[in-house]
């Protein structure tokens, strides 16, 4: 008797209402994606299969690790944002590594300083609501085929792409996004970066701050980034302004080329 094996997650997603969602049968697969009524992860996501031996069960159990990990992995580019974002949670040590201390005791009978009483760091489940202009679901299956058949400067560019985001904000973060900012740039048709920066579709190119050839500058130019020296002097660091302006426009020339090598309809996050 066959039985229904299936996966299913819950996101903080919003589709606007009287938008119809999709589903579609990918190998052995029925994907779909519905609505909840929940105010706190309102979109759902499954996937089923018909199954009836226990090495069935195994075998779809494997592909279906594969489909979810592909989807994933296309979701920030049709989405704006990864199915399943890094969160960023400040977590400060309760004493030094090898020491005790009464730092939580006291912590925990002392008044709250008024200045802390408006600071939050990071968020739990539920604590963002993403809107979407459209179901993803159609896009995300179309980019998880093109993706799969892609040459492999389009994985390593979207591999390196996405080890940048799940380390954002951190000097590896940025190093990891310089290198998949070299990379693109490379596969942008151009004699030099102006044309290449013109091949960039146009909602890319008007959410630039910065051109490609300053990008490209900065990531070669300052201490946080790729090098340390330049004729044996350290490199200047980065400025607030700098580091801003270089992960939002490097991130976007980079989801620019991806959207170009995959064919697909790009979700920028503004």
């Amino acid at each position: 008797m066959a039985e229904i094996l299936f996966y299913e997650c819950w996101r903080p997603f919003s589709v606007a209402p009287r938008v119809g969602s999709h589903r579609e049968r990918v190998g052995k697969f029925d994907v779909i994606e519905y609505r909840r009524r929940s105010k706190v992860r309102p979109y759902g996501l499954r996937i089923e299969a018909s199954v009836s031996t226990d090495d069935e069960a195994r075998e779809r159990h494997g592909e279906a690790l594969k489909l979810a990990d592909d989807l994933n992995t296309v979701w920030a580019y049709v989405a704006g944002v990864p199915l399943f974002p890094h969160q960023l949670v400040l977590a400060f040590p309760k004493s030094p590594i090898g020491w005790r201390s009464n730092f939580q005791k006291l912590e925990k009978s002392l008044p709250t300083a008024q200045s802390m009483k408006v600071m939050g760091y990071g968020f739990g489940a539920g604590g963002y609501m993403m809107p979407l202009p459209y179901w993803p679901l159609q896009d995300a299956l179309a980019a998880v085929r093109a993706y799969r058949s892609a040459k492999d400067t389009v994985r390593v560019l979207i591999n390196l792409h996405h080890s940048a985001m799940n380390d954002l904000g951190s000097e590896s973060g940025l190093f990891l996004l310089a290198k998949a900012l070299e990379l693109a740039r490379v596969m942008l048709p151009g004699r030099d970066d102006k044309q290449r920066q013109a091949i960039l579709s146009i909602d890319v190119r008007n959410e630039l701050r910065q051109s490609l050839h300053w990008l490209y500058g900065i990531a070669n130019g300052r201490l946080e980034i790729r090098h340390v020296v330049n004729k044996k002097a350290l490199l200047p660091r980065l400025t607030p302004k700098e580091r801003t302006d270089f992960v939002k426009d490097a991130d976007l020339v980079i989801r620019g080329v991806i959207e170009r090598e995959l064919r697909i309809r790009l979700v920028i996050v503004r």
